[in-house]
């Protein structure tokens, strides 16, 4: 990286990047089998409302637009350029932006850092452009930005805007940003801001996270990390934005294998993982291990209220949920407490003669099957009941979930101001439904066992932040054990 002190110091405004009101793309055509055609035809799908300029010397016109020879043709002041062009123009290409004074580049180009010295000399050749100027990179070899409330979607072609929520994330991988994407949408994820930060030679994943602790649109941060190239920043930071919102992080490269994956993928040294698993729990962050359990955790933390205790109340419509999900919970540090005698006795008279004869209603509660008529008031009149005496719910049940429970339920949450969690039988035909919840804050899971080490994610979280103010006396993990620091 040129010049390491420029980015997290400089503090930059990255307000423009991801609210341009006028964008550029340098290498457009009209082949939908280039990314440069995609990026433009991305922007007219998803309804993007500020100006699109196509640059390529080789046309005029680029999918019904007029087409630019080069940066410096252009009329106007740009907020953000995306390169789709061969490397080997990269450099110039950077240099024209910077002298038109472009606030932000995103360049999709590969072939820098990643494949060795050549590369990486290419890659500080790009940067030598930006060294005087404001103009600011994101990438190279990286996807782009998703931004729902402006309308932008560079990551995946043709995949739907989310309606704006308050998940960020920021990814080091181009498969995982997609996959996060793809993932999100079906299962009701709603976010601020996504970004495929690549090869991090300009604008690296602490500038991201320093923006988005104070950004007021984002309520939880999420990341994918490769390879840590400031760590003290990195950890610093991480740690000041536990303190106002969730950070979730998947860190890979973990063995010797993938820590030289890593640095062919984009150029990172990966570092020690047990100094790394040090460090996380001291910041703070929750910490991801694959794909699946970045997604569940974000769907978990999406709820927009945590849990105050361990206590959990389990609801059910099948006994061996509800014995399994029992002892999953005390697996993962939950708690089932037994009802009081007095919420018992309001279970059976809410129960008796709705549904089949039942067993003593203690916790988790079988009601063998809901009543044909209304299922949602009865698990609602329930749900009520035994969230008096928890700090959260899982639900287990077999209706078909659509807008109209998922908000009775998310009501119910309000009400008693307790995550409810819902686990659906019948998961493949339930997927939409799944969705619905989500995007109402009420987070749902295929099984128990997930749903539960989500919620002991969630309660761990919420305790470590009420216990800030206590100051521990604990030896901390020595920084400069951690390599590329």
């Amino acid at each position: 990286m040129v010049d390491t002190e420029r980015s997290i110091l400089s503090n930059p405004d990255l307000d423009r990047l991801f609210n341009p009101t006028s964008l550029a793309i340098i290498g457009a055509s009209s082949d939908t089998k280039k990314a440069g055609a995609r990026f433009l035809k991305g922007l007219s799908d998803t309804g993007y409302k500020g100006v699109v300029y196509p640059v390529n010397p080789n046309y005029t016109e680029v999918l019904g637009r007029n087409s630019y020879s080069g940066v410096l043709d252009l009329p106007n002041d740009i907020d953000l350029a995306v390169v789709a062009v061969p490397s080997k123009q990269v450099p110039g290409v950077v240099a024209e932006c910077c002298r038109k004074r472009v606030r932000f580049v995103v360049v999709h180009s590969a072939g820098f850092a990643e494949l060795g010295e050549e590369g990486k000399q290419l890659e500080l050749e790009m940067l030598r452009a930006t060294r005087d100027g404001v103009t600011r990179i994101v990438g190279p070899n990286c996807m782009g930005i998703y931004v729902p409330s402006s309308h932008i979607n560079m990551i995946v072609y043709g995949a739907p805007l989310t309606n704006p929520g308050g998940l960020a994330f920021i990814g080091q991988s181009g498969w995982v940003t997609e996959n996060v994407v793809v993932h999100g949408i079906e299962r009701g994820l709603r976010f601020s801001k996504i970004v495929s930060i690549g090869n991090q030679s300009d604008l690296t994943i602490e500038d991201m996270i320093a923006y988005l602790t104070e950004d007021d649109e984002t309520r939880v941060i999420a990341l994918y990390v490769e390879g840590i190239k400031k760590g003290r920043q990195f950890f610093s930071l991480v740690r000041e934005a536990t303190r106002k919102k969730p950070v979730i992080i998947w860190k890979s490269g973990r063995s010797k294998v993938g820590a030289r994956a890593a640095s062919s993928h984009t150029g990172s040294l990966a570092g020690s993982s047990a100094v790394y698993d040090a460090l996380a729990d001291q910041t703070g962050m929750v910490q991801a291990h694959d794909l699946e359990e970045l997604m569940d955790l974000m769907v978990g933390f999406s709820c927009p209220i945590l849990p105050k205790g361990k206590r959990v109340a389990i609801l059910c419509e099948s006994g061996g949920g509800a014995v399994s999900s029992a002892d999953t919970a005390e697996k993962y540090g939950l708690e089932v407490p037994l009802l009081s005698p007095e919420a018992r006795r309001a279970m059976v008279d809410t129960l008796t003669g709705v549904v089949p004869p039942f067993a003593p209603p203690t916790n988790p509660v079988d009601i063998v099957w809901g009543p044909a008529e209304n299922p949602s008031a009865l698990f609602v009149k329930c749900g009520r009941i035994m969230l008096a005496e928890a700090d959260a719910a899982v639900f287990l049940d077999y209706q078909k979930f659509d807008e109209g429970l998922s908000r009775q339920i998310a009501r119910l949450r309000d009400e008693m101001n307790k995550p409810i969690l819902i686990v659906p039988g019948y998961v493949p035909y339930n997927r939409p439904g799944m969705g619905i919840l989500t995007a109402n804050g009420v987070p749902a899971f295929d099984t128990p066992a997930k749903a539960l080490r989500v919620l002991s994610e969630m309660e761990r979280y919420a305790r470590r932040e009420n216990a800030r103010g206590v100051q521990s006396n604990a030896p901390q993990a020595r920084i400069t054990g951690y390599l590329s620091l």
